[in-house]
Formats: C-alpha cells, structure tokens, sequence
C-alpha cells in the first residue's frame, strides 16, 4: 500500500498495459493439471470416461484466454499437493480450499470461489431473506454438528432444527417443515441444481470465507500470472457467471460477478459504502478513495490525529493529481483481516482491481499488483469512537 501511492501515472499506464496480456508458459509446453475427480460438481468422470465439472470448465476458460494448452491427470486427492510441489504436475484444480499449511510447500492464485456457509430459502422467502437478520423467527434446518450448525445457533430469536444429514434438512425445506437452510455454499446449490422440484434458492452473500485457490507448482510463477490474469479476465467478462449458473442454477456472489457500469463518482460511492467500525470496509474505502482524490485532505478522514503528513499513505498534491483520469472499479477487489497481538488489524489487499485509462478496461489481479509495487497490507487501530484509522508515523 506504501508503494501504491507513490507510483506514478506512468507506471501505471505501463501495468496496466503488461496485465492485460497473458503470461505464456514456458516454451509453449503442454501444462498438465492434476484433479481429483470425485467430488461432483466440482469434478466427477462421466460414462464416457470424460473429466467434466464446474471447476473443469473453469480451467479451460482460463487456458483458452491465456492461451495455454493443458492436460488433465486424475489423480488421488491424498498426496496431489505434495506431488504439485514435487513437479508431477504444473497446477491442481480441485475444490481445494487455501490454507496456510498448503501454501507453505505450493503457491496459489487469487481466490476463485467462496466455498463459506451461505442460506438457502424456498423461492416464496426468496425476497424476505437476504442475511442472517432475516432470519429471526425462522425455523433453520442444518446438519448436526457442523460449521452451520454452530452458525445457525447463534442467530438471535431463530429455532434451529437439526438433521443426521443435509439431504433431510433439504427434504424438510421442501415439505414446509423448516424455512430455511445454513450449510456448506457448493453442497446446497449442487442439491438446490439438482432438485428442481424442492423450489429453493440460495441468497445473499456467503456467511463466511472458505476460499477455493488453483494451487501451481511454486517454480511456476510465470503460469501463476497468467492463471490469475485469465481468471480475473473470465470474472470480469461474465464467462465466470455464465460456467457457475450451468453448474448450480444462479448467479455467483458478487465477488464473482463481471463489473457493472463504471461509477461516475466513486468518492461519492464510497462514502455511502464506507463502515468505519469495520476495518475491511475502511481498509477499502481508504484504496478507492485514493483513486477518486482531489486533495490529499479526501484521505485524512482515515487517518489518526498524529499521522506523518509525509507519509507516503498520505500522497501529497502531485501524487493526487498523477492519478488524474484513473478510474477503479473494486467491485471484484476484497480486503482480509488479520488481528495482530496489540489490537491493531492487517488489512491485505485481494481479488482483482479494474483499471480505466482512456477508457481501455484492464482487470488486474491484487496479488500481481502487490508483486509489481510491492504492496503488503495496511495496518488498522481503533481509535476510542469504535472507528479504525491508519496511523502511520516518520521513519
């Protein structure tokens, strides 16, 4: 975030420009995919010994934008990470959650589905329900014992009712038994697909983050570029949109949805947006406000009382105006939090950030933005309002 403030226009126009074209592998070699082809409708082998599933077509949109030619190898789950880190593969795609433990022997690119609780309704509650608020009052079927479960239970004023198995919470959904339903995203729209007649619908934004990554063999940094260039291209295209609703029947959350019109004032925009007891959103608002800045004063609202004004979070009035007719859309961009031991938060930037420059269009993946300006993260304090503020200080 340091280095993102202080980069100049031109450097900007010249990434943008880079991003926009797909890194090729090496030597136009054959890149070889490894999966695990049992875990419908991610992956799965059908009558005619064919590897189909949603994450398949996925990785085929993404070979095709990047122009890579690839080969699937269906393999063992047990051992597929460590034979990725070994080289018997360039890159795995199966339903693989990201986690610390895997990214210490392989790399992984910028999420490509939430794999979070989410709520599925009956299609008559489809417009009363769009949170876990809504849900006062509620019958909430879940399986016993799992991460929904232990969310549901927490909901104030909601009766939760539990099952030996989803499937029956699903079945008691489409007899009237129950109102809605917290469990796995992927498990409730596969069940939600393939059972028309039940009349259910997932809605809102997943409850929690449970990140699906394309692990890649960590000497492949050339095929990690320009699998999450091609990633963000295949979101921001609708391509994404249109290969989720013919595995699951709706449209995905809004992480993965192609972007909307650009906003024509996106400070405006923001500040309607803006949570300051929340830091994600106020690590958020501080990036797409520093796009929308006429002064550096737009940025001291996030700034607390002894902050450096020299300090490159608070760009001065040349920086401002070298960002002049550079729009961004973050729709597809996201913040994590981190708590550190001293209560302050390490906000890391993710997704993808859309650059506009005379109106060409470049979707660029956070991750390859941090490794050209050596972005990290933003550290947060709450201040004693309940509000976080960056504070940086003179080194």
């Amino acid at each position: 975030m340091r280095n993102l403030l202080k980069v100049s226009l031109l450097l900007v126009i010249l990434f943008v420009f880079f991003a926009a074209i797909p890194v090729v592998a090496q030597d136009d070699a054959i890149v070889v995919i490894g999966t695990n082809a049992e875990y419908p409708p991610f992956e799965s082998v059908d009558d005619d010994d064919n590897i189909i599933g949603f994450d398949i077509e996925l990785m085929n949109a993404i070979a095709e934008d990047a122009g890579l030619e690839i080969e699937y190898v269906n393999t063992r789950w047990d051992g597929i990470f460590v034979a990725l880190a070994e080289g018997e593969f360039d890159a795995v795609i199966s339903a693989a959650t990201i986690t610390e433990e895997r990214e210490e022997i392989v790399d992984f690119s910028d999420p490509y589905f939430n794999a979070g609780q989410s709520i599925a309704v009956s299609a008559d509650l489809a417009e009363d329900v769009s949170g876990p608020d809504d849900l006062a009052g509620l019958r909430i079927g879940v399986q016993l014992g799992t991460t929904g479960d232990e969310y549901a239970s927490e909901i104030d004023g909601a009766e939760v009712v539990r099952f030996d198995e989803i499937t029956l919470a699903f079945q008691a959904l489409g007899a009237g038994e129950v109102d809605a339903i917290v469990n796995d995203g992927p498990t409730s729209a596969d069940i939600i697909a393939n059972s028309p007649d039940l009349e259910a619908v997932i809605v809102g934004e997943p409850l929690t983050d449970e990140f699906y990554g394309i692990a890649v063999n960590p000497e492949r940094s050339d095929l990690l570029d320009a699998v999450n260039a091609s990633l963000a291209n295949v979101i921001a295209d609708g391509t994404y949109a249109e290969i989720y609703e013919e595995w699951f029947g709706q449209q995905p959350s809004s992480d993965f949805m192609p972007m909307d019109d650009m906003a024509d004032d996106m400070d405006e925009d923001m500040a309607m947006e803006i949570d300051r007891t929340d830091p994600a959103s106020t690590a958020m608002g501080l990036v797409g406000t520093f796009f929308a800045a006429e002064s550096p004063a737009d940025l001291l609202i996030f700034a607390c009382a002894d902050a450096d004004p020299s300090s490159p979070l608070l760009p001065d009035q040349d920086t401002i105006d070298g960002f002049a007719g550079v729009e961004a859309d973050l729709s597809e961009f996201s913040i994590s939090i981190e708590e550190n031991d001293d209560g302050s938060v390490e906000a890391t930037p993710e997704g993808t950030i859309i650059l506009v420059i005379g109106g060409n269009e470049s979707p660029i993946p956070a991750s390859l933005l941090g490794q050209q300006l050596g972005i990290d993260s933003i550290t947060l304090y709450e201040n004693a309002d309940g509000e976080w503020e960056i504070c940086p200080t003179e080194e």
